[in-house]
């Protein structure tokens, strides 16, 4: 994309982040009538809009110029996103950070029509106006502000995942299953496991070696007695 540089998508992606952020802690906010952070990390962002907002500007930018196709390319590229971003979230955190499951047509309640159509909608108001203002307030900060920037918020964000997946996994609960003694009887389970397949398998060997030497013997007998 022309004039886009590394520091402009990374300054773009938190900008998203945060922006996402805002608006599900508002809707929450105010549909619970107190104050709900709807971020998964700890921090005010949320990261797959910033993902989503760099995704919709690759894939729907380029057709700019028919806004129809803006509407479905963006909206394809962000439900597949939202799809795969739940899955993997669900599988590493063991809960499910998002439920359509109180809307119609929804699959897995990870993804709904309704929300496909918000992110076609979503998608020609960042094609159209978020992005040309984005670029704008990118060139007005300056390369130099936008690298510190985004080092800045790139130390943040990595000391806020690993804070948050360390929480999340329980490693009081995983430390006192792994014991000096459980692994050190994982260990000699293992061996004695491979031990054994070796010491079949080594027999499988011999048994089969025993068997052509007893053929060979077999074969110079029958020559010998002709």
């Amino acid at each position: 994309m022309e004039n886009i540089y590394f520091e402009h998508w990374v300054f773009m992606f938190f900008i998203f982040t945060f922006i996402g952020w805002i608006h599900e802690t508002t809707v929450e906010s105010l549909y619970h009538r107190k104050f709900v952070n709807r971020g998964s990390l700890k921090g005010p962002y949320i990261p797959i809009y910033g993902f989503g907002g760099c995704l919709i500007i690759l894939c729907a930018y380029p057709f700019r110029a028919n806004g129809f196709f803006v509407f479905l390319s963006g909206m394809i590229c962000y439900t597949i996103l939202e799809y795969f971003t739940g899955y993997l979230m669900e599988k590493l955190f063991k809960r499910q950070f998002w439920d359509y499951s109180m809307l119609k047509l929804v699959y897995k309640n990870r993804i709904s029509l309704v929300s496909s159509l918000c992110w076609g909608l979503l998608s020609l108001f960042m094609v159209y106006i978020l992005f040309p203002f984005m670029k704008w307030l990118g060139y007005k900060a300056g390369s130099t502000f936008m690298i510190v920037f985004d080092c800045f918020m790139m130390i943040v964000f990595a000391v806020d995942i690993i804070l948050t997946v360390k929480s999340s996994m329980k490693w009081k609960e995983i430390r006192g299953k792994l014991t000096p003694e459980q692994i050190k009887h994982a260990f000699a389970e293992k061996k004695r496991r491979i031990g054994r397949i070796f010491g079949h398998f080594t027999a499988i060997l011999h048994r089969g070696k025993e068997e052509n030497e007893l053929e060979e013997s077999v074969s110079e007998s029958g020559e010998s007695g002709s």
